[in-house]
């Protein structure tokens, strides 16, 4: 029975070393999918921000396309030129708002690692459970 004891009480440390080696493995681990999803993340971000600047550039193309209509229509005073110039400049302004609501949808996109976070709490968890 005493023997039994000793031999367990020895054992302990051991078991103790495994528990934590395993849990620094798990933590590393845990840590490289912490980098791919944070990276995940900012490619997202980065889309919304490529999705911002194209409605940018719609919009100063709808705003060229507009003063260029307004030069048609004091220049010319010919319905059908300016009319185009129009039709044409609220088209190019749909686009930009389409594309500025894409992206600005996109650039709200979560940052946090929200599933990673989770995980390392519950491997906290079960490494408390077994040192316990």
């Amino acid at each position: 029975m005493a023997r039994e004891r000793l031999s367990q009480q020895a054992r302990l440390p051991e078991v103790f070393s495994e528990v934590l080696s395993d849990f620094a493995d798990l933590f590393r681990k845990e840590l490289n999918l912490a980098r791919a999803e944070l990276s995940s993340n900012m490619s997202v971000k980065l889309r919304g921000i490529v999705w911002v600047g194209l409605a940018a550039v719609l919009a100063l193309a709808a705003l060229a396309l507009l003063l260029g209509a307004l030069v048609a229509w004091i220049t010319t005073f010919a319905v059908s030129l300016h009319l185009a110039f129009i039709i044409v400049a609220a088209g190019v302004a749909v686009l930009a708002a389409i594309a500025y609501f894409a992206g600005s949808t996109e650039a709200k996109a979560e940052r946090k690692p929200r599933r990673t976070i989770n995980q390392v709490k519950q491997d906290i968890e079960t490494t408390k459970e077994q040192l316990t």
